[in-house]
């Protein structure tokens, strides 16, 4: 080493500084690029919810500019100092993390660990040259023969750490905080290499060559050792507050044929094979875990540490036996949930059929984004015979044992967190054990995936951590569904991902539906107690388990504010007199069809008759049954009558009809002035009717008991679960009625259409297009009950939950933060709301669908970079 370079001391507190001068000069000039790049990307998107999530994070980067830099520069100087201490030292922050302290509402301590790994990875990818030289550098200041990423305290992740902790902190919609993330990490980039060569610059005036005196080697990652010692270098290395994610970049230390996800992987499970080998727990993990009978905690043998061990060393140099050599991850993974199961496995010889999913076109999926993998419907129903026959696997050793892992290895919502606060993955624990047990590769490669897909589940912060470790119990349970019916993992609308993702979506509006978190807990943890208990292997059961937890969210609403409740309940009265109006008309306009009839009196009947029979089918039913009855009277009674027992018939019916129109009119309050235009046209029909015509008097007319024959429909009694009457969007008096249903009842609620209508033009596809087809928007799909929203009314963006959507699709009562009135809106300016970016839902993306889109977006990145 050079004997006139400077003290070590002096040499990296001066490469600090320059390290600092660079960063914050790239970070003065990416702000501005961010700002114009957002303006770019949402003028060039199709997705007005994208546009709108684009020039909401453009409006912070322009608000914020100032404070963004600043905090960068603090969050980077923050981590420098923390860096420096650790470099080629076996000293690490030590966790001091309790599983006592956690409450459902309190934030997990581990972020988007994935999020942050593809960003670190695309700078190191970036700077690949300037880091090696700085890597190398950095180890000969320390007389090291061995370089290693992890030791630089310069090192790419910090910038990633850095852009997340700035943006997590500037309390803007969660919604907003990946959009923001990823502008910044995408202008940010080009500038890492400049950064790293200022730094090497400085090193290499100062005597530090790239060109190494000794024989430096790179070091692939080794497996960590086990056993008691396991335990304290464990909780050494990675601090449960901040050092988890480094845990993951120090795993994707490139190696030139493992991928980023291939590494994701190895990370996941080496934690896992951590806590199986006899990692001490933490206090409060060792008060709780009952002891078998052996002395094991959580039922874990010898035999399964040991293997849990050889599990890792066999992931940490390529993990997955059902790769073909040189296939990518990423296509065999898209090609699995295409559903292509029966070219994969059935039967003895799943290897020679295994060829017919290599190419990503031949499979189900193959000609659609990642983004539109989930979205393809199956063939056919779950569970019906030809998704059966789609099933893999489903009765071999492996299913057969799998009940058994779950009984004896499901632990408690407690025992979930390990000990550094995070929720266990059960099936990558026991990843070995369930391997023994498989017949071939669909088997084995349907393990890997449901444990990856929990993975992401289990760190989703988006779920709270409680919410978490019960939906982790279900492991076992999700992978014998799973080896048995394919559909699970190919159909979004599987009652099993519909019950994860329904429990997701709670999630994130927790506090406004329970604030103390305490009886959605209850009901969540009674939900996962009846799904473990139950050794039906009926996936309907996920169904009923759905359904239970809707009325209970619906009920939870209802109950937690009465001004709310009185609201939900004035909107079902309003629905229920709507769609009585709707059906009643609809019966009429049907009846009145086929004949000829005079205007006058079809216009009467239509505007103003059926008023009255919808009035009197909600107060009298008899008494509607005598009024609908007047219109086939009415109808026979203007018809000329041919003899005179026809006549002395009408003579007799007359009074009987004006009785019925007063009365009825009387009922709606209707106007004098339509009374007596009624009364004077029937005195001249009677008239016309009852003059003795010879020119008809051969043509025969239709008698009264064949007109009411003809009416036999318009007497049924309206189906109030039948709501296509209200499809149309043209029946203005349905709307009309609609509006004033609400203005009679007097629902204390704030009506939010007459807010918007005015500054929202009503686009052209929007006019024609009826209700129920609102329903299949993917949307739309999302409008649920306890769903939290962003809705902006007169510029001011505020947070809302829905609490009631009418299942006719019409209005939904949501409550607002900040206001104590619910406010009402209709589900069609709703849908206009979210296409011009004045409604956003909070949670961009159910839960298991995120969770199967960064599986497939982790393998694709870490393909790219594979290929690189």
């Amino acid at each position: 080493m050079n004997k006139d370079r400077m003290d070590q001391s002096v040499l990296l507190t001066n490469a600090r500084a320059e390290f600092m001068r660079s960063f914050t000069e790239a970070m003065q000039r990416t702000l501005p690029r961010c700002i114009e790049d957002c303006f770019v990307k949402a003028d060039d998107t199709y997705s007005s919810l994208e546009q709108g999530r684009l020039l909401d994070a453009r409006t912070v980067l322009v608000e914020q500019r100032p404070n963004i830099l600043q905090q960068m520069t603090n969050s980077m100087d923050h981590l420098l100092a923390r860096s420096f201490k650790t470099t080629y030292n076996t000293y690490r922050p030590s966790a001091n993390f309790n599983t006592d302290s956690l409450t459902l509402i309190d934030p997990t301590a581990f972020e988007g660990g994935l999020r942050l790994e593809e960003i670190t990875s695309r700078f190191r990818s970036e700077a690949e040259d300037q880091l090696r030289d700085l890597n190398i550098r950095i180890a000969l200041i320390f007389e090291q023969e061995v370089t290693n990423e992890r030791e630089n305290p310069f090192r790419p992740y910090l910038f990633s750490r850095c852009i997340s902790t700035t943006v997590d902190g500037l309390s803007v919609n969660p919604s907003l905080v990946d959009t923001l993330v990823e502008r910044i990490a995408d202008n940010f980039l080009s500038f890492v290499p400049t950064i790293y060569s200022a730094v090497n610059t400085y090193l290499a005036q100062n005597g530090i060559a790239a060109q190494l005196q000794l024989k430096i080697r790179k070091s692939p990652t080794a497996p960590m050792p086990h056993g008691a010692g396991a335990s304290e270098t464990s909780q050494a290395e990675e601090s449960a507050n901040s050092e988890f994610n480094e845990e993951q970049e120090n795993s994707a230390q490139p190696q030139k044929r493992s991928s980023q996800f291939e590494q994701f992987f190895s990370s996941a499970l080496n934690r896992a094979s951590n806590l199986i080998s006899g990692a001490k727990p933490t206090q409060s993990q060792s008060q709780s875990q009952p002891q078998s009978e052996t002395g094991e905690n959580s039922g874990i043998t010898q035999s399964q540490s040991r293997a849990a061990e050889s599990d890792f060393h066999h992931a940490a140099t390529g993990p997955f036996s059902w790769l073909k050599n040189g296939e990518l991850v990423g296509d065999a993974i898209r090609g699995f949930f295409g559903g292509n199961a029966a070219s994969r496995s059935v039967g003895g010889n799943a290897g020679a059929n295994w060829d017919n999913s290599e190419h990503p076109q031949n499979s189900a999926f193959g000609n659609y984004t990642q983004d539109e993998v989930t979205q393809i419907p199956a063939d056919s129903e779950y569970g019906s015979s030809s998704s059966e026959s789609r099933a893999s696997v489903g009765q071999g050793q492996l299913s057969g044992a799998i009940p058994d892992f779950q009984r004896t290895l499901t632990p408690s919502g407690a025992e979930m967190f390990d000990g550094r606060g995070g929720v266990r993955n059960l099936i990558l624990e026991q990843r070995t054990a369930l391997n023994e047990l498989t017949s071939n590769i669909n088997e084995k490669m349907t393990i890997d995936i449901v444990a990856m897909l929990f993975e992401f589940i289990l760190r989703d912060t988006q779920v709270p951590a409680e919410i978490r470790a019960q939906l982790g119990r279900l492991q076992f349970l999700v992978l014998k569904l799973a080896l048995k019916d394919t559909s699970l993992l190919t159909q979004k609308g599987h009652p099993a991902r519909l019950l994860v993702n329904r429990i997701g979506s709670i999630s994130l509006g927790l506090k406004q539906i329970d604030p103390t978190g305490v009886e959605i807990t209850k009901e969540i943890c009674r939900i996962v107690e009846t799904l473990l208990q139950d050794e039906s292997e009926n996936p309907q059961i996920f169904s009923r388990m759905l359904d239970e937890f809707d009325v209970f969210i619906a009920r939870e609403l209802r109950a937690g504010n009465t001004g709310t409740e009185s609201a939900i309940e004035g909107a079902e009265q309003v629905r229920n007199r709507t769609l009585r109006f709707a059906h009643t008309s609809a019966q009429l306009h049907e009846a009145l069809l086929d004949l000829t009839i005079d205007p006058f009196l079809q216009n009467f009947f239509e505007t103003v008759w059926v008023y009255v029979l919808e009035l009197a089918d909600r107060e009298d039913v008899k008494r509607a049954h005598r009024l609908r009855l007047l219109v086939p009277d009415l109808l026979w009674s203007i018809i000329p009558k041919s003899n005179e027992e026809e006549r002395a018939q009408l003579l007799a019916l007359l009074p009987i009809i004006l009785r019925t129109l007063k009365e009825g009119m009387a009922s709606i309050q209707c106007e004098p002035a339509i009374q007596e235009e009624l009364m004077n046209w029937l005195v001249d029909a009677h008239t016309k009717s009852m003059r003795l015509n010879h020119n008809n008097t051969q043509q025969k007319q239709a008698s009264l008991s064949v007109i009411h024959q003809h009416f036999n429909n318009f007497f049924a009694d309206p189906d109030l679960d039948n709501f296509t009457a209200l499809e149309n969007p043209d029946r203005s008096d349905v709307n009309k009625f609609l509006d004033d249903a609400i203005k009679e009842l007097d629902i204390r609620v704030q009506l939010l259409d007459q807010v918007v209508v005015d500054e929202l033009p009503l686009d052209s596809a929007e006019v024609n297009l009826p209700i129920r087809d609102l329903s299949v928007d993917p949307v739309m799909e999302q409008l649920k009950a306890g769903v939290s929203v962003e809705i902006n009314l007169g510029g001011e963006p505020g947070q809302g939950t829905l609490n009631w959507i009418d299942p006719a699709l019409t209005n939904l009562i949501l409550t607002l933060e900040g206001q104590e009135q619910p406010s009402m809106l209709s589900v069609r300016m709703f849908r206009r709301m979210i296409a011009h970016g004045r409604v956003k839902f909070l949670e961009t993306e159910p839960l298991f669908e995120r969770a199967v889109q960064s599986l497939l977006k982790s393998a694709d990145v870490g393909d790219v970079g594979k290929l690189a």
